[in-house]
């Protein structure tokens, strides 16, 4: 139907890439681009402010207030809206859960929900119109890296 930017994510998501995988270096600056758009991720009691790098349903995410990677292994039921300029919905995608291989059953992983907007400014072809919105929320159970503990 229509593409979910937040699986690029996540986390847009995501919103979190299957264990095993390297991810950048930490000290990289990430920054939005044609590709990646922020996003909140909360896990628990605390709200990472990310962005994910790629177009992958397992892309990192990179918190943008420290060098901490959020590592997606599984996600739960995904769901997104697509509304036109005047807020009609215009559709509704619904995702499955899905797990990358046997990752989600490590020790020391997070439970954690993300949501995103994302308005159109129309310069992209192959997505939706100006003034289109796209909003999306779900589950992903993840790893945080560095460790803290």
């Amino acid at each position: 139907m229509f593409k979910t930017p937040a699986r690029l994510l996540l986390l847009p998501a995501a919103a979190l890439v299957a264990a095993g995988v390297l991810a950048p270096a930490a000290g990289a600056d990430p920054k939005p681009g044609r590709n990646s758009s922020p996003f909140d991720v909360v896990c628990g009691e605390t709200t990472y402010h990310t962005i994910g790098e790629g177009n992958g349903n397992f892309t990192p995410a990179h918190d943008l207030a420290s060098n901490s990677m959020l590592i997606p292994l599984s996600f739960g039921v995904f769901t997104g809206t697509l509304r036109d300029a005047d807020g009609n919905v215009v559709g509704v995608e619904t995702d499955p859960a899905q797990a990358k291989g046997r990752s989600a059953n490590q020790p020391g992983t997070v439970d954690c929900t993300f949501s995103f907007v994302f308005v159109s400014d129309g310069s992209d072809p192959a997505g939706p119109p100006a003034g289109y919105t796209f909003t999306g929320e779900g589950s992903v159970v993840g790893k945080i890296t560095p460790s803290k503990g």
